[in-house]
């Protein structure tokens, strides 16, 4: 049995643990062996969130590679589009012109007619003038004889 087996031998015996344990927990911290672990520990922790932060700046970076690439596609795609209004335009803008032109070509066409009517009309009248007034022939003998008298 227990030789004294009072409420203070209890409690100093408590106390006696609790240091006993304490001490156990202190030299085990204050330990080189133990300082060395943790020192890994953190040069690990370390080494783990370098390795991290370089995932993260490499995402990083292949996403803005990934937005510049695509910034270019679609600044093709928008170059493309604008040259084909713009080829689209032009082709509309030659089409007007061919229509003005052959507008225009067909209206000089029908006023070179009506000119080539009139000088018709105008040389078949003045034919006709000299026809009945006796023409160009019958002035010629009255002139020769003029010159010749």
């Amino acid at each position: 049995m227990l030789k004294d087996d009072s409420f203070e031998s209890r409690r100093n015996a408590s106390l006696e643990a609790k240091k006993d344990l304490l001490a156990r927990f202190r030299t085990a911290a204050e330990d080189p062996a133990a300082k060395k672990r943790m020192a890994e520990r953190a040069a690990i922790a370390a080494a783990r969130e370098a390795r991290e932060r370089a995932k993260e700046e490499e995402r990083r970076r292949v996403m803005e590679e990934k937005l510049a690439e695509e910034r270019r596609i679609a600044e093709m795609i928008e170059a493309k589009r604008r040259a084909k209004e713009e080829a689209a335009e032009a082709a509309r803008l030659a089409e007007e012109e061919k229509r003005v032109a052959a507008e225009a070509a067909k209206k000089a066409a029908e006023a070179n007619k009506k000119i080539t009517a009139t000088t018709l009309a105008a040389r078949a009248l003045a034919a006709d003038i000299m026809r009945m007034s006796g023409g160009a022939d019958s002035a010629y003998p009255a002139r020769k004889a003029r010159r010749a008298g």
